[in-house]
């Protein structure tokens, strides 16, 4: 099934940024993406914030000030979360917009699902070929060794004196010239 990355004209890929080496977004663009006042953002925000433990909050969610140029450079609140808490926010939120969110992120996460379990399949196919090859080379050494070893004790030893006995027989003797 093909994803889509595009949900009522706002790319996922816009709402999601790095942080160092985490990925985040934040209260202003959940509020762009769902066309949403960012200050009913932020008192949705705060609800969820009172009802989720204080561990999950102070994991999940950050608040900081931007200057606001609008507002003549008013410091102005939001939150920055990571995926945990981003999930909790939107899965908050009701409506139509939200609703269709809501399935494409679960579609995201199956999608995902069968990517991992298509790769571990693969990988699973890959590991089981090498494994039969290396079986196989490896009898291969352990018959090469055998036979290596039977050849030095056995046979070229029995051929070297057999060899060794048709060279004196092949011998012609000339009368007068015994030695």
């Amino acid at each position: 099934m093909n994803y889509p990355t595009v949900v009522n004209g706002i790319d996922f890929k816009d709402l999601v940024y790095l942080t160092g080496s985490e990925s985040a977004t934040d209260t202003m663009k959940v509020a762009v993406a769902f066309g949403k006042e960012h200050k009913d953002v932020l008192r949705k925000m705060r609800k969820v914030l009172s009802q989720c433990s204080p561990e999950f909050a102070e994991r999940n969610f950050t608040l900081y000030h931007e200057n606001n140029e609008l507002q003549n450079g008013k410091p102005q609140p939001f939150y920055r979360m990571t995926r945990d808490g981003w999930t909790m926010l939107v899965f908050s939120f009701t409506g139509q917009a939200a609703m269709v969110f809501k399935e494409a992120y679960i579609e995201a996460f199956n999608w995902m699902a069968n990517m991992i379990k298509l790769g571990k399949t693969n990988l699973d196919a890959e590991r089981n070929a090498l494994m039969l090859e290396y079986m196989k080379e490896k009898d291969v050494a352990s018959m090469s060794g055998r036979l290596l070893n039977r050849w030095g004790r056995v046979k070229k030893p029995s051929l070297l004196t057999k060899l060794e006995r048709l060279a004196k027989q092949s011998q012609i003797s000339l009368p007068g010239f015994n030695e």
